[in-house]
């Protein structure tokens, strides 16, 4: 008699499957996934030779991307539960087989000679089994239809533990064959990126998740793009940070993907940073240092975008992010008041000027976006998502404004700090200050209306969430918010 490999699958649709993966991954990204998956273990079971029986659950036409040929018999899964089907299935194979091997169809890195040694080590045994890290099982096999599956609870992080318990009760023996991984999680996808469990999330903004990984290297997973680069974001802040390494201040970059083998998203590898974020009270002299960095820094690179009538395109960008909110049939009139108030204003100030004195800028600086260690020289400035080639202006009003101090702390800066520290920045650099002023008025309007688009987007589950940046975002475009920026930055242009 022949042996048997059984390919034990779920046959997949759009909207179905890997539940864990909802909210990371679209419904379209989900299913691509599953069909990767399905095809590289399906073909991997066909080179070994042995031939193959696809056992599915759903429907059948759902399985037609594989290419199987003749000798491929499609047989629809039978029993009550998971263990029910697999026992069936194998007793099924086994009237005509001598031995049998039942794989599942979401492994990774399964290679035709796992498969055939798995059929040489039942030999020797009655049981082959490859357990899984989340605790479960990938594969199984046998050469006699043993029922180890009654009793046990699947889907849960026991089943391969109490497998076991009923193998030793039934007094059989078996081969642990080596440890198998299913793509089930974000952190699955992640770990399986990167080659290690050293794994862990120090942070997620907007548009970026960050691993920390091997405790020394962070692993940064780009999400979508403010601006609008598509799958080439990861690329664009590649390039910033390998310019800016020369300035010393900011973290180092060694490579980049625009998409991985099975995570759906550009990413880079750089320097994990030691430290903790800026203290608006505390670090202001290393802040005024760090920026003048990056300002002073004669650059030579060319990728980066460069806006030559930055008041312009910060009033379009602004216009854009808030129509969202202007057309949401849940808009609070009031807010729209405010903003459309603010609008008019910051067009009165002109929108025509042309750029001067170029340098590098952030353009989102908050103080999570500084790493401040023991001295402002072992210091650093990171998240370069959005860098551009703009007016130092523009960034040290956007690090000053409420909407940036108070997004992450509950500080706003008084005029004596916000004066004190422009005096100590201005030891690096000079300012403009009736420009600066005008950016304020921008840049405000700026983090106002991306939060009122923010505020449409977690309406509709955005991909990205977080409780605590809901409030703020509420807050902000909240009447109180809105009439203390008036109060404070408006309303002397409003004549």
């Amino acid at each position: 008699m022949q042996n048997k490999i059984i390919f034990f699958t779920k046959a997949p649709e759009p909207g179905f499957g890997k539940s864990r993966l909802k909210g990371f991954m679209s419904q379209e990204q989900i299913y691509a996934l599953t069909v990767k998956l399905i095809k590289e273990n399906f073909y991997t079971a066909i080179d070994t030779g042995i031939t193959v029986s696809i056992y599915y659950s759903g429907k059948k036409e759902n399985l037609l991307f594989l290419n199987t040929g003749a000798k491929t018999e499609f047989k629809l899964q039978e029993g009550n539960g998971l263990g029910d089907k697999m026992f069936n299935a194998l007793k099924a194979e086994l009237e005509h087989s001598e031995k049998v091997i039942l794989i599942g169809s979401d492994l990774v890195n399964i290679t035709k000679e796992n498969l055939q040694d798995a059929f040489k080590a039942l030999d020797k045994t009655d049981i082959v089994i490859a357990p899984s890290k989340d605790g479960g099982y990938g594969i199984i096999g046998m050469k006699t239809a043993y029922n180890i599956f009654s009793g046990i609870t699947f889907s849960t992080s026991n089943v391969y533990a109490d497998t076991l318990k009923s193998i030793a009760q039934k007094k059989l023996t078996y081969t642990e064959l080596p440890v198998v991984k299913d793509l089930d999680t974000k952190e699955d996808l992640i770990t399986e990126e990167l080659k290690t469990d050293s794994v862990k999330l120090i942070g997620q903004g907007e548009y970026n998740i960050n691993y920390l990984f091997n405790e020394k290297y962070v692993f940064r997973i780009n999400i979508a793009s403010q601006l609008h680069l598509g799958n080439k974001q990861i690329e664009y802040e590649f390039n910033a940070l390998k310019e800016l390494e020369k300035t010393g201040v900011t973290p180092k970059a060694y490579s980049y993907t625009l998409c991985g083998k099975y995570l759906p998203y550009g990413s880079l590898i750089m320097d994990y940073l030691e430290g903790r974020p800026l203290n608006y009270d505390t670090d202001m002299e290393t802040a005024a240092f760090l920026l003048a960095k990056i300002h002073n820094h004669a650059f030579t690179c060319k990728n980066l975008i460069c806006v030559k009538k930055p008041f312009k395109a910060m009033f379009k960008e602004c216009g854009e992010m808030y129509s969202y909110y202007k057309n949401w049939e849940n808009r609070e009139e009031r807010t729209v008041e405010f903003i459309e108030k603010f609008f008019n204003i910051a067009k009165k100030l002109g929108l025509d000027d042309n750029l001067e004195k170029e340098c590098i800028i952030n353009t989102e600086l908050n103080n999570r976006n500084f790493i401040i260690g023991g001295s402002k020289e072992k210091s650093y400035i990171i998240d370069w998502e959005k860098p551009l080639i703009g007016e130092r202006e523009q960034d040290l009003a956007h690090f000053l404004v409420p909407t940036t101090t108070n997004w992450k702390t509950e500080k706003i800066l008084s005029e004596d700090e916000i004066k004190n520290f422009l005096s100590l920045y201005e030891r690096y650099g000079k300012i403009n200050r009736k420009k600066l002023d005008k950016y304020m008025i921008f840049n405000c309007l700026r983090g106002i209306t991306w939060c009122s688009m923010a505020r449409v987007e977690y309406e509709n589950n955005r991909t990205l969430s977080n409780s605590e940046t809901f409030e703020k975002i509420k807050k902000f475009i909240g009447v109180e918010f809105l009439k203390y920026i008036y109060n404070n930055f408006y309303e002397v242009y409003d004549v």
